[in-house]
């Protein structure tokens, strides 16, 4: 395992898993794992105690154990992969043409294709979304899209849907300049309404997903086993599991333990039984998502965290999985100059979350709290967050 592992590339950030020495990586690790009596989980389980020596070795493993999934369904599936893009333009490029380029969408499509072709019981499409972008991310993606004449890949404009009142369109939800914007979220939503509404055979399963490669798409197969089981209706992707396989920006965990504490805080059911709520790499078997979506009400980025809550107060059956998550940190539109929805407003977000879902008592003092303060005097808050939330009482 020694060799193995000391084989693998560097990997610093998503688009490390995608180059072409990645690709041999793989090759080679699936050979290595050919021949070895103990199950992939065993082999996982061992390389833990390389620490991130093993990163890449243990991302292949992912990618293995979700390509055996595949190939052993025995039954028809149909996954539609949900893909919002605002300001992507760069992430959907290749290396050589911009320099956060991940070639994100035709990876997407080539594994969907790797997918299907050993398991003609497998379909996929991807469903790309545009979240009023104003660098005609959609765009982009329509030509992209148009390289693979024939395919079941769609792109939609929430703009435009808006702009013509399409039946599908979250309830209430306005343009960039309106209070009840998307930030993600509605696009999300309404991709998943389009979703729905398109025909799919055997079982459908719908995944939201990040435009970028932090999971990479090799990797859907992790989802599918449980839903095609009959084990759950939806499964959340971790990266904070013993199995996960995790490289996260620094600048994340800083902004971020925070914001977890005040959401575990406001949603306690959810927090005993997910970990990691705001990644997107989560899968809904199609008549359990028809149930949930007409309830929820958020279009910025905590509509992750309400998909799972709503699952919950529904009794519908959710899991969580672990998987392999390296950050795409560079272009994120959560990051210094670039951020596109403010912490405190999130909170907010939450705080109405937990109002609607009855989760926490209205009279709850952080829930006050936190409803009361201004962005300036959150942004002293988070630039010296305490240990604890208890001491934003104190």
């Amino acid at each position: 395992m020694k060799s193995i592992i000391k084989q693998g590339p560097v990997i610093g950030e998503a688009y490390d898993t995608n180059t072409k020495m990645a690709h041999a990586y793989f090759g080679k690790v699936k050979e290595w794992v050919a021949g070895q009596a103990e199950s992939i989980e065993e082999l996982d389980m061992k390389a833990r105690s390389y620490g991130n020596e093993a990163l890449a070795f243990r991302t292949m493993l992912k990618y293995i154990e979700s390509e055996n999934i595949i190939l052993n369904l025995n039954e028809q599936v149909t996954l539609t992969l949900i893909n919002p893009v605002y300001k992507e333009t760069g992430r959907m490029q290749k290396r050589e043409q911009h320099p956060h380029g991940e070639n994100s969408l035709r990876t997407k499509i080539a594994c969907i294709q790797h997918f299907e072709r050993i398991n003609p019981l497998f379909k996929g499409r991807v469903f790309v979304v545009d979240d009023g972008c104003p660098d005609a991310s959609g765009v982009m993606a329509e030509n992209i899209v148009s390289e693979y004449p024939g395919s079941p890949h769609k792109v939609f404009f929430l703009a435009k849907a808006i702009d013509e009142n399409d039946i599908d369109l979250p309830a209430g939800i306005t343009h960039k300049n309106g209070t009840n914007r998307s930030v993600k979220g509605g696009a999300a939503l309404f991709g998943m309404q389009k979703a729905l509404k398109t025909p799919a055979e055997g079982i459908h399963i719908i995944v939201d997903n990040d435009a970028d490669l932090s999971v990479h798409p090799m990797q859907l197969g992790l989802l599918v086993r449980d839903i095609v089981d009959g084990k759950t209706k939806a499964v959340a992707g971790s990266r904070r599991e013993e199995d996960s396989v995790s490289l996260i920006g620094g600048s994340r965990n800083l902004r971020g333990n925070l914001f977890i504490q005040i959401w575990q805080h406001f949603l306690p059911q959810l927090a005993q039984r997910i970990t990691d709520t705001n990644r997107a790499f989560k899968a809904f078997e199609s008549s359990a998502l028809e149930r949930i979506l007409p309830s929820i009400k958020i279009y910025t980025f905590p509509y992750q965290i309400e998909l799972l809550q709503a699952c919950i107060s529904m009794d519908i059956p959710l899991i969580k999985k672990g998987v392999a998550y390296i950050d795409s940190e560079a272009a994120s539109t959560q990051s210094g100059a670039n951020i596109t929805e403010t912490y405190l407003n999130q909170i907010n977000q939450i705080i109405d979350i937990a109002k609607r879902y009855n989760t926490i008592p209205i009279s709850d003092p952080l829930m006050k709290y936190l409803s009361s303060i201004s962005e300036d005097e959150w942004r002293v808050i988070e630039t010296n967050p305490p240990a604890s939330i208890q001491e934003l009482l104190e």
